[in-house]
């Protein structure tokens, strides 16, 4: 499957938890690590999901957000991984930064250059990465 954004994590379905309009769905990827991504009823019954079933988790790398170390605040985001800075590649005004994730698993954000200076950011640096479970979209093989 070649799509443009940048993170796409395959994983297998551990829940379903139906609301009136949308579901919250749970992803375990290889290392035990758990995506969180809320997604239409419709969505759902569309893909075929159910507990067990292979999907993708796809987050556009602007969607990202990052903090260097691991911050001492509670978030009310679902979804939030530590990991190693890999890979920094500057730009003009944004950067790319790739997060190792335990089991070899990359994510990626796109974040301001500003920022990256501001944080120190560089490869080796623990950091972590936070997205919304709304910002997930979820795939399965046709």
């Amino acid at each position: 499957m070649n799509i443009s954004a940048r993170n796409m994590l395959s994983g297998k379905v551990t829940a379903i938890k139906p609301g009136a309009v949308n579901s919250e769905i749970k992803l375990i990827l290889p290392a035990n690590q758990e995506i969180v991504a809320v997604i239409t009823n419709e969505s759902v019954s569309h893909l075929g999901l159910k507990t067990g079933s292979e999907a993708y988790a796809i987050i556009k790398a602007p969607l990202v957000i990052l903090a260097k170390g691991k911050p001492d605040l509670k978030f009310s985001t679902r979804n939030i991984f530590e990991g190693i800075v890999k890979e920094v590649d500057l730009g003009t005004v944004n950067a790319e930064v790739g997060l190792e994730l335990p089991g070899g698993v990359m994510l990626h954000a796109i974040i301001t250059k500003a920022s990256v200076d501001e944080m120190g950011l560089k490869a080796g640096d623990s950091a972590t990465a936070l997205f919304k479970a709304s910002n997930v979209i979820l795939a399965v093989r046709a």
